[in-house]
């Protein structure tokens, strides 16, 4: 049985999370607090947890001064989950928070009852078993909540019978190359040991597709941009893509690039629905590479839950020069997007994370 702390100043609030924790048999709420005051104090007093759901805004002590004492006094050992009215002007905290060691975050839902509650509802327990560790016991809830990739989507871009990927006909550009990152549970954190080690004068572009909702990409593009010697961004609609910068896929959109009549690409941020519940969609976004004319695209897997990007990396394989770095299991906060990638068979490297942007330097004979 798991202890859950709750820690949120609204009282209904801790009475939703609640009831949802206590509803699991492997799940119990050990104790609540209304505020980060409250919950340190109960830390301090001995209690023990195995994961802290935190809200952000708070009186007295809000979630992320509550991270920050724990981290400096190295109070209490126990993943923090970030449960919020997140809004977008609360995106500095957010990040602030995920940098300081929160796992991840999920946005509280505006009622309780409806399509929304129900996402919240499996959002949160999914997210609780494989912080905690329970995706090892019983069901798998890695592999539960793994997205599938549409039939649709495979009858478009897949050969039909006596045919394949491997020898349908596309233009390359000498010398053009696509660097592309996936991430999620853990990525925001994981991202500042990959980012940053791009050096100046990197000749390719990069794009990141980080599982994020609308409002939080452009905060994480600026945190990265000031601790990084390339340009870091948001990715725009229309824009064209440019050597020696690193574009973050827009958080709420599905990302893809469209080539345009003079041959330069540009990104589509569309309202294209979610798949698997994802938008962005690293494998939407690499379906749009299929045709493109890349001479080699390097791809990095990193952190997350689910399997995004695996079906993705697979398919560009089969018609272009594609070499995949994926982070060991010792440095994932998840390993269920490396993990997919890796019993696909599509990887061509498993390192540390602090190894992966040198790995892909590597790939690219810069290193």
């Amino acid at each position: 049985m798991k202890k859950v702390l709750v820690i949120d100043d609204s009282a209904l609030m801790r009475r939703v999370i609640s009831d949802i924790i206590n509803q699991d048999e492997q799940l119990t709420v050990a104790g609540t607090a209304n505020n980060g005051e409250a919950a340190l104090d109960q830390i301090r007093r001995g209690e023990k947890y195995d994961i802290l759901l935190v809200d952000i805004k708070m009186p007295k002590m809000d979630g992320v001064k509550l991270l920050r004492e724990l981290k400096k006094f190295r109070l209490d050992t126990a993943p923090s989950l970030i449960v919020s009215s997140i809004a977008s002007e609360s995106g500095h905290e957010t990040i602030e928070a995920l940098e300081l060691g929160a796992i991840d975050f999920i946005k509280k839902p505006t009622s309780s009852i409806g399509d929304e509650f129900a996402s919240f509802r499996t959002e949160l327990l999914n997210k609780v078993y494989v912080v905690t560790g329970l995706s090892a016991k019983g069901t798998d809830f890695v592999s539960a909540i793994t997205p599938k990739q549409p039939e649709s989507v495979r009858q478009r871009v897949m050969p039909k019978v006596g045919a394949t990927l491997a020898t349908k006909k596309h233009s390359t550009i000498k010398g053009s190359r696509l660097c592309f990152i996936a991430s999620s549970t853990g990525g925001p954190k994981a991202l500042q040991s990959v980012i940053p080690f791009f050096p100046k004068n990197f000749p390719y572009p990069v794009v990141v597709v980080q599982h994020m909702p609308v409002g939080f990409t452009a905060t994480l593009a600026e945190r990265l941009d000031k601790m990084s010697q390339i340009t870091v961004k948001e990715a725009e609609d229309g824009e064209i893509l440019r050597p020696g910068i690193v574009y973050i896929a827009m958080g709420g959109k599905q990302c893809e690039l469209v080539c345009k009549p003079g041959g330069q690409y540009c990104f589509s941020e569309n309202d294209k629905p979610p798949r698997g519940g994802l938008k962005p969609c690293a494998d939407i976004f690499l379906e749009s590479l299929v045709d493109a004319s890349y001479e080699e695209i390097i791809c990095g897997v990193l952190t997350g839950m689910g399997s995004d990007g695996s079906k993705g990396i697979e398919l560009i394989k089969s018609v272009h020069n594609v070499k995949c770095v994926a982070q060991n299991k010792d440095t994932c906060v998840v390993y269920g997007m490396p993990r997919a990638a890796v019993e696909l068979g599509i990887v061509d490297e498993v390192v540390p994370l602090e190894d992966v942007t040198g790995m892909m330097l590597h790939k690219l004979g810069l290193l």
